[in-house]
């Protein structure tokens, strides 16, 4: 995200001003809440990122659970209906179909990368107890013991 930040700070600054110069506004008011509003859309493009990199580091989509998937995909599809139907500021609709994008790619990450049926995920890791990686060695060792 570090890296993220400094590509989307520069942007965000040089949207604000660049409105500022060239767009019509009523007011500063109307152009602070504009601008702090593109930002806000930035910063959850941002957040949304970092889960394709990792899936694309670690060559699996394992990280994101099938659950998590769902919900968010479901969040996707009602915004999009959502974006269609009411009257809403053109950024937001821009915001809701950048969503979309992040989520074909991760559709795509999710077709390319097999799913690793060794690995451990969070809802196991959950029921075990256990918070750290302790929990994956001793699975790892009750599954060598089973096959003995």
């Amino acid at each position: 995200m570090q890296y993220l930040s400094y590509v989307l700070y520069p942007l965000c600054i040089g949207g604000a001003i660049y409105s500022l110069l060239y767009l019509p506004h009523k007011s500063w008011y109307s152009w602070t809440i504009s601008s702090m509003a593109n930002g806000v859309y930035a910063f959850g493009f941002l957040f949304m990122l970092p889960q394709l990199f990792i899936n694309y580091k670690l060559k699996s989509v394992a990280a994101l659970p099938w659950r998590v998937f769902m919900y968010k995909a479901f969040n996707t599809f009602i915004d999009d209906v959502f974006a269609f139907i009411i009257t809403m500021p053109t950024a937001h609709r821009f915001a809701c179909f950048r969503d979309d994008i992040v989520f074909l790619v991760y559709l795509y990450q999710r077709w390319l990368y097999p799913v690793d049926k060794s690995r451990i995920d969070e809802d196991e890791r959950a029921l075990l107890g256990k918070e750290d990686d302790s929990a994956e060695r001793k699975v790892d060792e009750k599954d060598t013991k089973k096959d003995k």
